[in-house]
Formats: structure tokens, sequence, C-alpha cells
């Protein structure tokens, strides 16, 4: 496969990124939500001062094709680009809605240069292109303003929509609350937790260290009208310990770490709760069983492509070593229950339909400071 390094160019003598044929964003007009749709276009209008395609034959062919897709762009299209970027560990599969695609283009009478299946591997691939290059970029993947179109798209996008599509942390979380939660790496689930946080609760400072995911909590929790929520830029094991809680949670964060950044974790952990606060732990070893089914090539070889290089690799039986060192901490641990599920799911397959299987154990910990 050609390079991205090829197909987009940061060279200052470069092919638009977008053309007058790109900039009409039709598939855009009659959108209920103008403020997606304005954040579209803010977007690809950014972009094009960073990077175009280069000037070649295949550079011209792709500024063609790819501007068709901008033509037809649905506003959701915002939503799947923040997923290959920034959160493809969490959304692992994103497809581009060819079937909103194509209906934009039959309404505007669009003759397509040709097969539709052609045109949609195209598409596909410049669209995974330019994830990539984005996310391969540190100085496009740590641009403020990039993070912020992208985050508050998500932002808009779940505001109007509700679609959660993640577990719901707030079943963890004990009604007799004494201070103030919070969620470490909250990751995308800051959303739903923003909306189900009742407004007479203590304090929930949710934290991150994610531009994209800051800048989004931060605009979903003043549209949301929640003045009980913080939002913090923070990479553990470091955080904020003049901030004692009441009650910390960890959901699906400790199988990103090594067993030494655990430890330390759980250290900082103990000095940041209060006396008598709660630690609640929700993880899985799912990522740890993908890697291990993974250096088979059958298996691996179907893995999304970029899919497993965004998980960690960490030891095994870690849901045993978690509890011990909960334990090893200092903490009083009240509940810890484990399971093992088996799955079978095209959700981290590059061919939809082509299901996966996979047994990983998920666990729960909750533990007190004495």
């Amino acid at each position: 496969m050609t390079s991205n390094h090829s197909i987009f160019s940061k060279s200052e003598d470069r092919l638009s990124l977008i053309t007058d044929a790109g900039k009409t964003y039709s598939g855009l007009n009659n959108s209920k939500s103008p403020e997606l749709c304005q954040r579209v276009t803010d977007f690809f209008g950014y972009l094009n001062k960073h990077i175009g395609f280069p000037k070649t034959d295949l550079g011209r062919d792709n500024q063609t094709i790819f501007n068709l897709l901008l033509q037809s762009a649905y506003p959701e299209i915002m939503i799947d680009l923040a997923d290959l970027v920034y959160v493809q560990h969490e959304r692992p599969a994103v497809y581009l809605n060819f079937d909103h695609i194509h209906m934009n283009f039959k309404k505007d009478r669009v003759s397509l240069p040709e097969s539709v299946d052609q045109i949609n591997d195209k598409f596909s691939f410049l669209f995974w292109e330019l994830a990539r290059i984005i996310r391969e970029t540190l100085v496009l993947f740590n641009d403020s303003q990039i993070a912020s179109l992208l985050g508050e798209s998500y932002s808009i996008y779940l505001f109007q929509t509700k679609n959660f599509p993640w577990d719901n942390p707030m079943e963890m979380i004990p009604e007799d609350l004494k201070g103030c939660v919070m969620d470490v790496a909250t990751g995308l689930s800051g959303f739903r937790l923003i909306h189900d946080w009742p407004k007479h609760y203590p304090k929930l400072i949710l934290t991150d260290n994610l531009t994209f995911i800051v800048k989004g909590l931060t605009h979903f929790a003043k549209i949301s009208e929640r003045t009980n929520i913080e939002i913090l830029n923070i990479d553990f094991p470091e955080g904020p310990l003049e901030k004692h809680c009441g009650c910390i949670l960890a959901s699906k964060f400790l199988h990103h770490l090594q067993r030494s950044e655990r430890k330390k974790f759980l250290q900082w952990v103990m000095k940041a709760l209060q006396p008598g606060g709660m630690l609640l732990i929700l993880d899985t070893d799912l990522e740890f069983q993908i890697l291990k089914r993974a250096k088979n090539p059958e298996y691996g070889d179907k893995l999304i492509n970029g899919y497993k290089e965004t998980l960690v690799k960490i030891e095994d039986k870690f849901c045993e070593t978690l509890i011990k060192d909960v334990r090893q901490a200092g903490f009083n641990v009240l509940h810890f229950d484990f399971h093992e599920y088996e799955d079978e799911t095209d959700a981290y397959s590059q061919y939809p339909g082509d299901n996966l299987s996979i047994k990983f154990i998920g666990l729960e910990i909750i533990a007190n400071k004495l």
C-alpha cells in the first residue's frame, strides 16, 4: 500500500486539499445540525492550510476523489474521523456511511467516474490515510484547533442524539457520596457521566491527558449546563493531590499501564483519597487476549488496520496481579468479582460480518482507604 506521506503533502509547493467542487459541501444541505455542519467546513478549511496533495498525476487523481467525498460528506463524518484519529482503541470499528454518501450523490444527480465499489474503496483509503497523517504528525495530532473542532463535534453529536454506546460507570458509584468524585482517564465515557450526573451530587472531576477529550467534555458540560463538573488535563500518576476525593473511579484504564506504573497509580490514589474514601475499579484483560490471539497470523491479519498498534502489552494473569497490588497498596477490599466471557464479534475485524472469537476476563474491585 502506498505510504500516506506520498498520498498527502505538507510541502509548501502542493495542490490544495480542497477544490471548488469540495467547497460546495452539498451533502450538508438541509441538515438538522447546522452547528455540526459548521465544524465540518471549519475543520477542512483549517486543514487545507497545513496539508494538500503532491503535484503529480496521482496527487491530482486523489484530489479529485477526495473532493468528491467532501462534496457528499455528511455531518457525522467528523465523528468517524475523530474515532480514527484519537480513540480507535475505544471505537475500533469505524466505517464511512456509504448509504448517506450515495444518497447525497443521487439527490444532486452526480455522475460517478467509476463503479460504486471502486469509488467506495478509494473514499475509504483516502479517509483512512487522512486520519493516519493527522495521527502520525505530532504537530497536527496536538493542534489545539483540530482537537477543538473534532472534540466539539463529538459533543454536539452526543448532545443532540444521546447515543452513548459505552458502559455506564454510574452503576458503580455509591449514592451516599461524602466528597467529590474523580474519574481517571475518563475517555469517551466522560460524556455519559456528564449527562447522567445528578445536579445535587458532589462535584465530578473528569481527567484525561488527551486534548481532544478535554476539549470535547468541556464543551459538553457547558452546553449541558452542568455546574458541578470539572474537567482536568492530567497524565497519571501525576495529579491534583490538593484535591482529596471521596471516591476515585478507574474504569478500563489500568490495563493500559504496565504493572510498575499501576503500582505508582495506586499509591497516588491512596494519597488522593480522603479517609474512608472509595476506589472503584472496572477492568478487563480483553486487549491482552486480543494481542495474544493476534500472534497467529490467521487471526491477527483480520484485525482492523492500526487497531493492534493502539493496544498495550501487559503481563499475563492481569486480574490476579491487580487485586494483589490493590491489597499491597494498603486498601481494604470490600468487593472483588470476576467472570470469564466469550464473545464473537466483528467489532475488531476489518471485514464487516466476519466475526472474531475471543475469551477474556472482566473484573470489579471496590476498596476503601482506612
